[in-house]
């Protein structure tokens, strides 16, 4: 099963070292919504998420996909 890396960036990046074991890209872009929506529900006072990303890099470090933040809540 690939491993998928969901680091966050918004002019810096915050990278995540671990990754996680996923069937698929539709599994990473399932998680990384929840991981952004989980950040957005856990800092409520922060109101402007507009410019964070969480990207998503395969074992390679190669880029999967960005997903912006403000796509995390609405789809």
């Amino acid at each position: 099963m690939p491993r998928y890396y969901f680091s966050l960036a918004n002019g810096r990046s915050f990278d995540d070292v671990d990754g996680l074991e996923l069937p698929d890209v539709e599994a990473a872009r399932t998680e990384a919504r929840g991981f952004a929506g989980d950040l957005m529900r856990m800092q409520p006072e922060r109101r402007d998420w507009s410019g964070w990303v969480v990207r998503v890099t395969d074992e390679g470090q190669k880029p999967v996909f960005d997903l912006p933040f403000p796509a995390a809540g609405g789809d």
